[in-house]
């Protein structure tokens, strides 16, 4: 039996993500202000050209989880009845006639859970081209705030470069700026660990559906008593594990949060 791979807070972060996604102009803005480096004139206009490629992807992969979220309810709602289905089947006539149509429906689920994976792939890679972006600019301001400031402490070496060999003295501003990187570095570690768990869901329920599909397909008429009931239990033996995983997500997950 799979451990379950997603909890509640998954679902959670991944909302969450896209809506930073959404928000990253103001977030660049806000983190500026900080440092004062927007006069107050130019306030809410977003302007900052070393990181209009980074705002262009983030917003290419601000859509995902809005539409997927309910399309994902929808989808474990039509696979369960189908695997429910096709379970009763298997226990009763592996031969009937519905047998069909519910495997077409199962290839379609499959497909779509496959589907779901590669989005939560993408969430994964804009994640990766987008946050540690922003992080960098965020470091390379704070360090000049600090500089024209007179807040650095050099270090003795004379191996690195001043970026890495120097301290900071702390004040208001800057510790705001810090702590502001501090919290963005957080976004992009549950950001990066909920579409991961989530992706790895989707692929585990995929290949259950795949190795039920798999067991039909090789049922037989011709077969023995003993040979064809040892298929269907392994085909429902499958089914079963993807309705628990279902189950437990529609009953405790999908339930509170979308």
């Amino acid at each position: 039996m799979t451990t379950h791979l997603i909890e509640y807070d998954d679902v959670a972060y991944l909302g969450f993500n896209i809506g930073y996604m959404e928000k990253l102009p103001q977030y660049i803005e806000a983190f500026k202000i900080k440092l004062d480096l927007v006069p107050e004139a130019e306030y809410g206009k977003y302007r900052e050209p070393a990181m209009d490629q980074v705002v262009a992807t983030a917003r290419q992969g601000s859509s995902l989880w809005h539409s997927s979220a309910k399309q994902l309810r929808a989808l474990h709602q039509d696979t369960k009845k189908t695997l429910t289905d096709m379970i009763a089947l298997l226990d009763s006539n592996p031969f009937d006639s519905r047998v069909a149509q519910f495997t077409k429906d199962m290839l379609r689920h499959e497909a779509e859970f496959k589907r779901q994976q590669a989005e939560c792939d993408w969430i994964i890679e804009c994640t990766r081209q987008t946050i540690p972006r922003f992080m960098d600019f965020m470091n390379v301001r704070t360090y000049e705030y600090a500089e024209r400031k007179r807040l650095l402490v050099k270090g003795k070496s004379s191996n690195l470069p001043k970026t890495l060999n120097s301290g900071v003295t702390d004040e208001s501003s800057l510790a705001s700026a810090r702590s502001s990187l501090e919290w963005h570095r957080r976004a992009y570690n549950t950001a990066i660990l909920s579409a991961g768990n989530m992706g790895a869901y989707c692929s585990r329920l995929s290949g259950l559906l795949n190795a039920t599909l798999r067991e039909i397909h090789a049922l037989k008429p011709d077969q023995s008593a003993r040979r064809l009931t040892v298929s269907c239990q392994s085909a429902a033996s499958a089914a079963r594990e993807a309705q628990r995983l279902i189950n437990y997500t529609l009953d405790n997950i999908f339930r509170f949060s979308i």
